[in-house]
């Protein structure tokens, strides 16, 4: 009888998240449908709205004109925004396009096509990047047991009926292409090849925000192969960008990316509307007094970072598997990463599927395990309350992102909200492996 109306239970449950699947991908294929077919489907009246995805479609377009070593330069970016699309309709406000010169290559494509088109194209190729990337680290991951495909398609299924998800659609963001580039990464390092791992690390650093505490990790694992790969990757792609927009316009990048944080004059930054430390800072006091704090925390968590994944790869011993202690460490970072990014909105907590790839096995042993190690271990991990609250967290984070963005009123309370989430996962994973490097009972 409990057997039953345990297989009910999990079928009601496949049901309702194959529904919440189903309606939220008919929201995002309205989205492309609507740019598809109607060229000014941004244009809300009087003046243009222009997303975000309208940074990497000019970026596609100057990187190959005359103006190429003027990329970065104001005026030139306005003079694209004014004339470029249609300079019949005025713009509401100017974005200003910070991105790493490597991703000015990847957009050349884009240029090419009409900006409606371009738009949807860039939409579908990025995340379809994305899910294969996470199928890939999913099943290498996961390990083969029944249920291994349905789990899955349940992860990927909730990630991508997210509001994280159907806002970077919305906007037209690089999120995909950075879920992409990390879930290669970790695929990579699980498979401990360590070259290819820093290759798509570098690679992920279309959002460099991201990069210090993974890199501050690699280093206190002694991943020495992987950040050489990384360092010498990314000295390439921004050797090969040099070559388009000049080598003295990469070389000033740092600087461009710091005033164009705290610089007022364009659309686009919102620090007060952040899922970062920096969101509810900015609440309270002036920008740029928020940017600096939450930097200074961002680089404060770097040494503790690196010790603590020292430690970890000293925690093997009869009774606990490093590789699973490891994960977690990952798990924890790269959701700290989100808490303490000087740059963080809501479209990039999509990125947490990474950790909830890396952490999902023990769900799936539960009741079928083989008596290893590794099994002992995740059989004790799916014991401890902070495992529960972790995947419990992780499993209704769609369905409460959705209630974020639009049920609490005010922007200042949605980042407040996606902030508070994000730190109590960062604090259950940090306990998980708090537990596991003290070889303590979990």
């Amino acid at each position: 009888m409990n057997g039953a109306r345990s297989q009910n239970l999990s079928a009601l449950r496949t049901t309702l998240i194959v529904v919440f699947f189903v309606v939220t991908q008919f929201l995002t294929v309205f989205l492309l449908a609507r740019a598809w077919h109607n060229v000014h489907w941004y244009f809300t009246g009087p003046k243009l709205d222009l997303t975000d995805f309208s940074q990497f479609y000019q970026a596609g377009q100057l990187i190959v004109s005359p103006r190429a070593h003027q990329v970065y330069d104001p005026e030139t970016q306005i003079w694209w925004s004014l004339g470029l699309i249609y300079p019949h309709i005025p713009i509401k406000g100017h974005f200003y396009n910070q991105s790493v010169p490597f991703l000015y290559l990847f957009c050349i494509p884009y240029g090419k096509l009409p900006y409606n088109i371009s738009y949807v194209v860039w939409c579908l190729t990025t995340e379809l990047m994305a899910l294969i990337s996470l199928i890939a680290l999913l099943r290498q991951s996961l390990p083969a047991l029944p249920g291994k495909n349905r789990l899955i398609a349940l992860t990927i299924g909730l990630a991508f009926a997210s509001i994280p998800a159907y806002l970077t659609v919305w906007h037209g963001q690089t999120t995909f292409l950075l879920v992409a580039a990390m879930s290669l990464a970790i695929y990579f390092w699980l498979k401990q090849k360590d070259i290819l791992t820093g290759v798509f690390l570098a690679l992920s650093t279309v959002k460099p925000q991201y990069i210090l505490l993974p890199f501050a990790t690699m280093l206190g694992l002694g991943r020495y192969k992987t950040i050489a790969a990384l360092i010498i990757t990314e000295v390439i792609l921004f050797a090969a960008a040099g070559c388009f927009m000049g080598f003295d316009t990469v070389l000033m990048y740092p600087k461009i990316l710091v005033t164009a944080e705290n610089s007022t004059r364009f659309a686009g930054v919102n620090p007060h509307v952040m899922a970062s430390l920096r969101g509810v800072l900015s609440v309270l006091m002036p920008h740029k007094i928020a940017m600096l704090i939450t930097t200074l925390a961002l680089f404060a968590s770097l040494i503790p970072a690196a010790l603590l994944a020292r430690k970890t790869t000293r925690a093997a011993s009869k009774d606990i598997s490093t590789s699973i202690a490891e994960r977690f460490l990952l798990a924890f970072i790269y959701t700290l990463a989100l808490v303490l990014s000087p740059h963080s909105h809501y479209f990039d907590c999509l990125l947490l599927v990474i950790p909830a790839a890396l952490t999902l096995e023990g769900r799936l042993r539960q009741g079928q395990g083989d008596g290893s190690i590794a099994d002992t271990t995740w059989q004790a991990i799916n014991d401890s309350r902070w495992y529960r609250w972790w995947c419990r967290t992780l499993c209704f984070y769609p369905l409460l992102s959705w209630f974020y963005n639009f049920g609490l009123g005010s922007m200042e309370a949605e980042g407040i909200a996606f902030l508070l989430t994000n730190i109590v996962l960062a604090v259950c994973a940090g306990m998980i492996v708090k537990e596991l490097n003290a070889k303590a009972p979990i």
